[in-house]
């Protein structure tokens, strides 16, 4: 599991970035998250270092993979808690849940994305707590 709230964030924003782009380079993550691109480069290298990415190509290792679809999960379920149970507005539920998915321990973690994996779905099927801006 990611040890820290920006490994987690970085791990996070590269599963997105991967997902969304066609081609995963340093820049675009860090458009993704904000930051600077020498930033981005310093924590991609901490990230390798720690096995969790392979810098040429820029992609997740299979580690990297496993930690970045559990902290999307927990930050999903972390969210839907701050949201929907917790009453926070939108902006405020997102920061949480980003915050919640790198710090919950392994049995916490575990427990929330139990319930939420036992929430309804809205109409459509989808969780509602889906974010309104795709970033998540």
């Amino acid at each position: 599991m990611a040890s820290t709230v920006s490994t987690a964030r970085y791990l996070l924003a590269i599963f997105e970035v991967d997902r969304d782009e066609p081609r995963l380079t340093a820049a675009a993550v860090a458009r993704k998250l904000g930051v600077s691109t020498p930033s981005a480069h310093e924590m991609i290298g901490r990230l390798a270092t720690m096995g969790l990415i392979e810098r040429h190509p820029l992609r997740l290792t299979a580690d990297g993979m496993s930690t970045a679809l559990v902290l999307s999960t927990r930050r999903r379920a972390a969210r839907r808690l701050a949201h929907d149970v917790l009453g926070m507005d939108g902006e405020a539920a997102d920061e949480e849940a980003h915050q919640l998915a790198a710090t919950l321990s392994p049995i916490l973690g575990r427990r929330l994305t139990d319930w939420y994996n036992k929430q309804p779905a809205d109409e459509s099927g989808k969780a509602p707590d889906a974010p309104a801006t795709p970033a998540e």
